[in-house]
């Protein structure tokens, strides 16, 4: 199917061009935030409404998949915190990190302490042709206005966390 239309994402066209493009953008609440939202798709995906379906669903719960995402997050710098040194290292004039440092009373920032501070800055949806996984993508950030650097959490369409990738 070409277009789509559907109820949380309107009217969706499947992109023309030979490339992945974003064919939706909007927010979603996580508490009292607005998380960026795209939608994304190839030319060859058509427009599967039970996919879109998933998506809402997910973005609906959007809690339950921030509270996966985090205990993903915890255990993944539970088994490597260089992440966190970095950050410590290369952020310490950044409120949060001077916060955390200050929190942790001389002594290393807490993996608990840094996951809890921080927050999704975007969330993208792939609809893609051949993709079994990694169809929902929440970036994470400490601090979006010092760094680039981020903690991407990968997910199935119903939730399960697929990886945890460090980008930027």
């Amino acid at each position: 199917m070409k277009s789509i239309d559907h109820p949380h994402f309107g009217h969706l066209e499947a992109p023309s061009a030979d490339e992945t493009e974003v064919i939706w953008e909007g927010t979603a609440s996580l508490g009292s935030s607005k998380v960026e939202v795209r939608l994304w798709a190839d030319p060859d995906s058509g427009l599967d409404a039970d996919e879109l379906d998933t998506f809402a669903t997910r973005l609906a719960h959007l809690p339950a998949l921030d509270t996966a995402a985090r205990a993903a997050i915890r255990e993944n710098l539970r088994q490597d915190r260089y992440f966190i040194d970095h950050h410590a290292d290369e952020l310490d004039d950044a409120e949060v990190i001077k916060r955390l440092t200050r929190d942790a009373n001389g002594e290393a920032i807490g993996v608990d302490a840094f996951t809890a501070a921080m927050h999704p800055i975007r969330i993208g949806l792939w609809h893609l042709t051949g993709e079994a996984d990694a169809r929902i993508v929440v970036d994470y950030t400490i601090d979006a206005a010092a760094s680039d650097e981020l903690l991407a959490v990968k997910t199935a369409g119903d939730g399960t966390v697929t990886s945890v990738d460090w980008e930027s």
